[in-house]
C-alpha cells in the first residue's frame, strides 16, 4: 500500500509542474517569429524587384524618347540631301550615310546608347508626315513609343511667328509685339508689354509674368518645341565664290569702270572710300553719317559684319537681297563680339515692300553663328521710321533696345527686348522665301502596348 500511494502522489507532483512546458512554447515563438520575418523579408524583395522595375521602366521610355529626338535632329539637318534613291538615314562606322529602305517599306534600324540605357528606332521614309518608332531598353525593361512629325518650311514657321528666341525670350519694359511669339525655352515678361499674339514656350517650361504684361483678347498660350535649321542648310554651298560683294567695291577707273560691276550698288550722302560703306578686307559693311544712303540691289552677299551708326540701308524694288553672315571663326570675331549693330537712327527699308498692295519683298540676314563662340545682333536706339527685314541667326543672340519698330521676322538662340520696341507683320503677310529648308516638328506621341518588332509600329 505504501508504494501505492508513493506512485499516486508522484503523478499528481508531476501533473501539477509545468516546467518542461518552456521548450515547446520557445519553439512555437520561433516558428512564429520566422514565419513573420520571412514574410517581411519577401514584401520587401517584391517592393524592390518592382522598385527597380518603374525604374527601369522609366529609363526605357526616357531612352526611347532620346532615340526619337535624335531622329528628328538628324532628319532636320539632313533632310535636303534625301533622295528617292536614298530616302533614309543609317549609321555606318560611326557615321551617317544615306541609305535605301528595308524590304518592309522601313528605313533600316539606327541604334544607340544614352547612360546605361539603348535605344533603336526606325523612320517611314515619307515626304509627307513621318513616323518614328523608337524602343528603349533599361534595367531588362523594354519601352516602345511611336512619334509622328509633320514637315513645315522656315517660311511657314515664320507667318504663325515672328519673333523666335530658341533658348530664352526674355521681354521687358513696354513693348508692342503684334507678332506670335515662340521659344523652346521660358517666355520671361515684366514691366507692361503687350503681347498681341500666341505665346508659345517649351514642352516643360512656362511663361513667366512678373510684371503686367498684358496679351490681347483672342490668342492663348502654346505649349510645343520648334526646331530651326542652320543657315548652312538653305545657304549656297557656292556663296564664298559666286556672290554680290563685287557691287560694293569702289571703281579705281570710271571710264571703263573696273573693277567689274564696281560701285553698282549706289552709295550716296557721304564720300566712298576704300572702307565706306565697304571695307572688303574685313568685309564689313559700315556708315556714321546720318545723310548717307547705300541701295542693294544685288542677289546674295557673303559678309562678316553690318555696322550702322547712321544713314539708310534699302534693298532696291525686285532686288531678292539675302545677306550671308560668315562664321566668327572666319571673320576674326572673339567671343561675345557683334555682327550686326544699329545705333544712331539707322534705318534698313524695302522698296518693294508695300503692305497696301500685299506685296511683301524685304532683304533677308542670316548670321551662321557658331555653337562655340558667342555672338550678338544689337539693334539699338530710336531708329526712325520703320525697319523691314527677315533677320534669321539660330547660333546668334539678340539684344532689342530703344523704341524703333521693326516689321518682318526676327529669330535667333537667345532674345531680349528691352525699352519700347514694336515688332509687327502686316495682316497676310508672307516671309520672304528662304530657300525652302524643311523642318520637322513633333506632332503626336502614342506610347506602344506590346514591343512586337514586325511591323514596327504594331500595338502602337
Amino acid at each position: 500500500m505504501v508504494a501505492i500511494d508513493r506512485f499516486i502522489l508522484l503523478v499528481r507532483q508531476l501533473r501539477r509542474n509545468e516546467g518542461g512546458m518552456a521548450l515547446p512554447t520557445a519553439l512555437f515563438t520561433m516558428v512564429a517569429a520566422m514565419g513573420l520575418a520571412s514574410a517581411a523579408v519577401m514584401a520587401s524583395v517584391n517592393s524592390q524587384h518592382g522598385t527597380a522595375r518603374d525604374s527601369g521602366s522609366k529609363q526605357a521610355i526616357a531612352a526611347a524618347d532620346a532615340g526619337a529626338n535624335i531622329a528628328l535632329l538628324r532628319l532636320n539637318r539632313y533632310a535636303s540631301a534625301l533622295t528617292v534613291a536614298t530616302p533614309c538615314l543609317g549609321v555606318s562606322g560611326g557615321n551617317l550615310v544615306l541609305t535605301a529602305q528595308s524590304a518592309d517599306g522601313w528605313c533600316p534600324p539606327v541604334t544607340g546608347t544614352v547612360g546605361d540605357s539603348s535605344y533603336s528606332y526606325r523612320v517611314t521614309p515619307s515626304a509627307a508626315s513621318i513616323s518614328v518608332v523608337s524602343t528603349g531598353l533599361a534595367g531588362g525593361v523594354s519601352r516602345k513609343i511611336d512619334v509622328t512629325f509633320n514637315p513645315s518650311t522656315v517660311g511657314s514657321i515664320f507667318e504663325k511667328e515672328g519673333l523666335i528666341g530658341i533658348e530664352d525670350l526674355n521681354i521687358t519694359g513696354s513693348a508692342e509685339l503684334h507678332v506670335g511669339v515662340g521659344t523652346n525655352g521660358n517666355v520671361n515678361t515684366t514691366g507692361n508689354a503687350e503681347l498681341c499674339g500666341n505665346v508659345r514656350h517649351g514642352i516643360g517650361k512656362d511663361w513667366s509674368n512678373t510684371g503686367s504684361a498684358s496679351q490681347c483678347q483672342g490668342y492663348g498660350e502654346l505649349e510645343a518645341n520648334v526646331t530651326l535649321p542652320a543657315v548652312s542648310t538653305f545657304m549656297p554651298a557656292d556663296i564664298a565664290t559666286k556672290n554680290s560683294n563685287y557691287r560694293l567695291e569702289p571703281c579705281v577707273k570710271t571710264s571703263p569702270p573696273t573693277p567689274t560691276g564696281c560701285e553698282e550698288d549706289s552709295f550716296t550722302g557721304a564720300s566712298r572710300s576704300s572702307t565706306v560703306p565697304w571695307n572688303a578686307s574685313t568685309r564689313t559693311i559700315s556708315m556714321t553719317s546720318s545723310k548717307s544712303t547705300l541701295t542693294l540691289t544685288g542677289g546674295d552677299y557673303w559678309i562678316c559684319k553690318l555696322d550702322l551708326n547712321g544713314g539708310q540701308l534699302i534693298m532696291g524694288e525686285k532686288a531678292p537681297v539675302r545677306l550671308f553672315f560668315d562664321t566668327p571663326e572666319n571673320c576674326g570675331i572673339s567671343s561675345g563680339g557683334t555682327q550686326i549693330s544699329l545705333n544712331g537712327g539707322s534705318t534698313i527699308t524695302a522698296t518693294g515692300f508695300n503692305e497696301d498692295l500685299q506685296i511683301y519683298e524685304m532683304p533677308g540676314f542670316y548670321l551662321t553663328g557658331s555653337t562655340s563662340r558667342t555672338t550678338w545682333v544689337d539693334l539699338n536706339g530710336n531708329l526712325k521710321d520703320e525697319n523691314e527685314f527677315v533677320m534669321y541667326g539660330p547660333n546668334t543672340s539678340f539684344n532689342i533696345n530703344g523704341n524703333a519698330t521693326f516689321i518682318g521676322v526676327i529669330a535667333g538662340k537667345r532674345v531680349n527686348i528691352n525699352g519700347n520696341a514694336t515688332i509687327t507683320q502686316p495682316k497676310g503677310y508672307k516671309p520672304p522665301d528662304i530657300g525652302g529648308a524643311t523642318i520637322y516638328a513633333r506632332q503626336s506621341y502614342l506610347e506602344c502596348t506590346t514591343s512586337v518588332s514586325s511591323p514596327p509600329n504594331a500595338g502602337c
